[in-house]
């Protein structure tokens, strides 16, 4: 089970994405406050669920 935080997290990666419309590492890491290994998870994550493309 993940914590609320992780999911607030992913919320947040989640909005991020579908407003500018890409993946960027560096600049999610720069905006959200997450750890690189967290970021990698949740990316895994919604792209399984279909949230974003490859």
């Amino acid at each position: 089970m993940k914590t609320r935080q992780y999911q607030k997290k992913k919320r947040a990666i989640e909005k991020f994405i579908k407003k500018f419309g890409k993946v960027d590492y560096s600049v999610i890491l720069n905006e959200i406050d997450i750890d690189y290994d967290t970021l990698m998870t949740i990316l895994t994550e919604l792209r399984k669920e279909g949230a974003i493309k490859k």
